[in-house]
């Protein structure tokens, strides 16, 4: 139990919707359109619009809304050394969701951290916890 927190704190699933705004935004990036640090600059917006809706509920611990993310399997996998993943090898996963699964072509490692950086935005932008 973190201090300061009520005994039954309220909280949210990490990803918000993906919008529209933020679909364009990767697209532009993935096709070098914009730089890495003008798509980072959106997307701390889109991290701050997600933090300001929170605490506007009265949420009790943050999350920082996943806006980079397209999917957690392509997001972490293409952060890692090892594996690939092809541009339309969609496979069903559940329901109407679809992804790319990675194909495994060398040992796998984590050459650097890969959610730091949208964590310490989302926690310089509130006083109330975020999960990492």
């Amino acid at each position: 139990q973190l201090p300061g927190l009520p005994i039954l704190p309220t909280t949210t699933i990490g990803s918000f919707p993906q919008t529209k705004e933020i679909r364009s935004l990767r697209n532009q990036y993935k096709r070098g359109r914009i730089t890495e640090e003008e798509y980072e600059a959106k997307i701390d917006q889109q991290i701050a619009l997600m933090i300001g809706i929170q605490v506007a509920l009265g949420l009790d611990i943050l999350v920082h809304g996943e806006p980079e993310r397209t999917d957690m399997v392509e997001f972490f996998g293409q952060q890692m050394d090892g594996m690939l993943f092809s541009q339309n090898g969609w496979v069903q996963s559940f329901g109407s969701r679809c992804v790319r699964p990675p194909t495994f072509w060398s040992d796998i490692s984590r050459p650097k951290a890969m959610t730091v950086r949208e964590y310490k935005v989302a926690q310089a932008l509130t006083k109330k916890p975020v999960k990492g």
